[in-house]
């Protein structure tokens, strides 16, 4: 396991701990790289906010065909 280093922060000028695991560094390239290229950004939240809407869409049908059943009910005469 990496060992967390002590990085100054240039705006704040103060420290703070980072990690120097794989995901840690791909986040902070990912974090850094929003400002060069936010097109590409741009896209990628407008497609998790696609999924989501896709997500929403099944579940609103499942909750109207679950309405409907609970309308289809028939009384039974009982002997």
């Amino acid at each position: 396991m990496s060992k967390p280093k002590k990085e100054k922060n240039s705006k704040a000028g103060a420290e703070q701990m980072t990690c120097c695991c794989p995901f840690c560094l791909s986040s902070r390239i990912l974090e850094e790289a929003k400002e060069e290229y936010s097109g590409f950004f741009t896209h990628l939240r407008q497609a998790r906010i696609e999924v989501l809407r896709a997500f929403r869409t099944l579940i609103d049908q499942r909750i109207s065909s679950l309405e409907e059943q609970k309308k289809k009910v028939t009384k039974v005469e009982v002997e």
